[in-house]
This record gives structure tokens, sequence and C-alpha cells, in this order.
């Protein structure tokens, strides 16, 4: 029988997530610290989870989809967010990059900092998504499921007065984490880009960023070639840079600019 393959080095992250973020609320419970530093630790475990999902979406975690789903509803449930519907909506990205009707045109056509602003309007692009929902109906079953679980953790946290532990310890993680995320992953690679599959996503050729960031400074690498998995990303922008070059890939050797 043929073996079946399995991305162990995502699973691992997927745990270290889980790992960070356990962790996070057992040293609030046993000896707390600044809330602040709290938060702060809840983020990074946000900000891994981003990529736990992210690599389920392209089902680059196993050959088998039950595995994919399995991981990116794990991977998903700390970000409060409906896996299967934000996979829908990841595609669409990928499939209308930096196009008008590109769901992830709210991060990029205004300037970071007024962010939190615009994200009301992911709201009114998933409202329109339902109107032809493409989820199959156990997929919309498992999003209720984990909607319905979030809202009992703060619906139980308020009723036990424990709702600023909650906000601390998972809210207000959130909140920080997606912001960090959606500026190294949305902003930075799309910002002023044509809808081009070449020239509409930057690379950040900044190698010590990569630790950071788990290689997503590498996005164009991604949208070129999405079935392959995050940590080989920057082998293969290294392989493939003279391609990236002559196809005119927008590649920046600094993190911080005007991005336009």
């Amino acid at each position: 029988m043929a073996s079946r393959r399995l991305d162990t080095k995502t699973i691992l992250l997927g745990a270290a997530m889980y790992a960070v973020l356990a962790g996070n609320v057992v040293l609030y419970v046993l000896h707390p610290l600044n809330p602040v530093i709290h938060v702060l630790i809840g983020a990074a475990g946000i900000h891994i989870a981003f990529t736990v999902w992210h690599e389920a979406v392209h089902g680059t975690v196993s050959d088998r989809q039950w595995v994919n789903d399995v991981v990116g509803v794990l991977g998903m449930f700390p970000y409060m967010t409906p896996y299967f519907m934000q996979r829908w909506v990841h595609l669409e990205h990928h499939a209308k990059l930096n196009e008008p009707a590109d769901p992830n045109s709210i991060y990029t056509d205004g300037a970071f900092l007024t962010l939190p602003f615009r994200y009301f309007r992911a709201l009114g692009y998933a409202k329109t998504l339902l109107k032809t929902d493409p989820r199959e109906a156990w997929q919309k079953r498992s999003d209720m499921a984990t909607t319905l679980l979030v809202g009992a953790v703060f619906v139980a946290a308020a009723v036990t007065g424990h709702i600023v532990d909650a906000l601390v310890l998972w809210f207000f993680p959130v909140v920080v984490g997606k912001l960090v995320m959606d500026w190294y992953i949305n902003y930075i690679p799309h910002r002023g880009l044509p809808p081009d599959r070449h020239k509409g996503t930057r690379i950040l050729d900044v190698p010590w960023f990569s630790y950071l960031v788990f290689n997503h400074n590498y996005h164009a690498v991604h949208h070129m070639w999405p079935t392959v998995p995050w940590h080989g990303y920057r082998k293969l922008y290294e392989k493939k840079l003279e391609y990236l070059k002559s196809h005119d890939v927008p590649i920046e050797r600094r993190i911080f600019g005007s991005w336009t």
C-alpha cells in the first residue's frame, strides 16, 4: 500500500500554537503577569494559527481531504472564524487577485492604520458570498458549531464573572494577532499592485524576517505555486529567483516602505 503524505511540520506548528495558548491560560491562573504580557503571548499563538489553517485551505497538510479539514477547523478556531467560509473567501482572493472583486481589497485600499475601520466590509462580502453559498451542508453545520462554541465561551465567561479574563486571554490577542498578520500577509504583499499573476504580489527578501513570519515574506512564491507548503517558500524562491526577476515580480529588500 502506498504511503500517505502528511506534513508533520504543519502538524507540529499546530500543536505549538495550542501549547502557547494553553500555556498562557495556565500562567494566567497560576502566576498572572501584567495583562498586556498575556495579550502579547496570546497574540503570538494567534499569529501561528494563520499558517496552520492556511496550509489546510490549500491542501498541503495531507493528501487526505478530511485531514486538511480537521487541521483547518482546529487551526481556525482560535481565530473565532468559521473555517469553511474563510476557506472559500481565501480561494476567491487567489482567483481574483487584486481585482475589484478580490475580498482582500479591504486590506489594501487605504492606509494600514485605518484598516480596523474597514473590517466591517468583510461582513458585507460574506453576506454577498452567502447568496451563492458554495459550502456543502456538513461544512455549514461545522461552521455553525464552531461559531456557537465561540459564543458559548464568552457567554459562560460573562455569566461566571470571567469576561475580563476571556478578553485578555482570547479576544484582545485575536485583535492584535490579526492586525499583525494582516500587515505582513495582506497589506505589504499586495498594496498598490496590479491584478497580475506575477506582478500582483511582492516579496520581501529579508531572510531574518522569515523566521518571524514563517516564510510568508515570500508571498509571491505562494501565489504562483500554492501547493508548496510554507516551509518550502524560501528554498523555492532561491531556486526560481531568475524566473521571478524575468517576470517582473516585485522584490523588496526592506520591511518598511510606502508600498504603492
